[in-house]
């Protein structure tokens, strides 16, 4: 037989190929009803699985799937607790196997199982206990403990380690700030100022002055500034700088005021956040234009379809903006041109397509 061949002839004729009962790759006998069946399963049917004695395609031989699943999860178990040096871990590991197939199934837990004997192993090296959620949170941080939810999981039900949503709510916040120092061009003026600037927040983080969610949000302003003044970070931002950032992104005025000042102090610079009002509602009114003219050529125009054009088009055509959830607290009536909104004893219309 050539290496080209996956089966011998006799193999891949038109007679054999996978039972539709057991699954298992055989000369098949094709039923009245339109079934491809091996010689077992179509002369026997289902017979009793000796393990654990529920029924089964005859063709499946000693044992179940659910069975053979279950033997080779715990098979893999066994043989990763040899690889762990501490009893306490080494049945930890063992309790979260067990658990994993009441909690996934057998099939999904014998696939996965081996994937999170790394983290045990590590814990078991780190600590050789099992540790505090302060103490997981600060050795992988909450991205890591992201990818082992289902140990994590097993450890709260039944370790009892307590998610601190706050501590991980802040180790997330850090992980973006350090993604944020490392959008700079390296050792350049760029990168130094926004470090500095960094310094300056996390003193006031310190203090209890600010949250590392604010912080993060200014020093991702200040960011978005320095390489929209320059991508090779090779000079500071200038008024023209920021005039020109601000007229991309007016909401980010507030944002990036505590930039601004910081290098007015550092450099002695007069820089100002100024946003051009009538510009920037120009642009929002092309923004939402362009939203509508997409809409009208949706095919789906349902009640989700409905609200979010009301929100569009108030803005749009009245300058008044209102958002889903209020909107369900108002009157909303359909007319034969177009709909009314009423807000506040006014009534809005609207129409309810605009030619693209």
């Amino acid at each position: 037989m050539g290496h080209d061949h996956r089966l011998c002839p006799r193999c891949a004729t038109a007679d054999h190929g996978t039972c539709s009962a057991c699954r298992r790759h055989r000369l098949l006998v094709m039923t009245s009803s339109g079934d491809a069946l091996c010689k077992a399963c179509y002369e026997q049917g289902e017979i009793a699985c000796p393990s654990c004695g529920h029924p089964m395609p005859a063709g499946r031989g000693d044992v179940c799937e659910p069975c053979y699943w279950t033997r080779t999860c715990r098979k893999r178990i066994s043989i990763g607790q040899a690889g762990i040096t501490t009893n306490v871990l080494s049945k930890a590991f063992g309790e979260f196997g067990e658990w994993l197939i009441r909690a996934t199934g057998p099939h999904k837990a014998a696939l996965k199982i081996n994937h999170f004997f790394s983290f045990f192993l590590e814990i078991d090296q780190a600590w050789s206990r099992i540790p505090s959620y302060s103490e997981l949170l600060h050795h992988f941080g909450a991205e890591g403990l992201r990818r082992v939810r289902l140990p994590m999981r097993w450890l709260h039900e039944e370790q009892g380690v307590e998610t601190d949503h706050q501590a991980k709510k802040i180790d997330s916040e850090k992980r973006r700030i350090k993604a944020c120092l490392r959008s700079m061009p390296s050792a350049s003026i760029s990168e130094k100022a926004l470090h500095a600037y960094w310094q300056q927040l996390e003193t006031r983080i310190e203090a209890g002055k600010t949250s590392h969610t604010s912080a993060r949000l200014a020093l991702r302003a200040a960011a978005a500034l320095l390489l929209a003044t320059d991508r090779e970070g090779q000079r500071l931002p200038q008024q023209g700088d920021v005039d020109n950032y601000l007229q991309a992104v007016p909401g980010q005025a507030a944002s990036v005021t505590g930039f601004t000042n910081f290098l007015n102090r550092q450099h002695a610079t007069t820089l100002a956040p100024r946003v051009d009002v009538k510009r920037a509602r120009k642009r929002r009114k092309e923004t939402l234009a362009r939203t509508l003219m997409t809409m009208a050529r949706c095919a789906d125009q349902g009640e989700a379809w409905r609200e979010a054009w009301i929100v569009a088009a108030m803005e749009y055509f009245h300058d008044t903006k209102v958002t889903q959830k209020m909107l369900r607290q108002l009157t909303v009536e359909r007319t034969t041109d177009g709909i009314q909104v009423v807000m506040s004893d006014v009534t809005y219309w609207l129409p309810l397509d605009i030619e693209c």
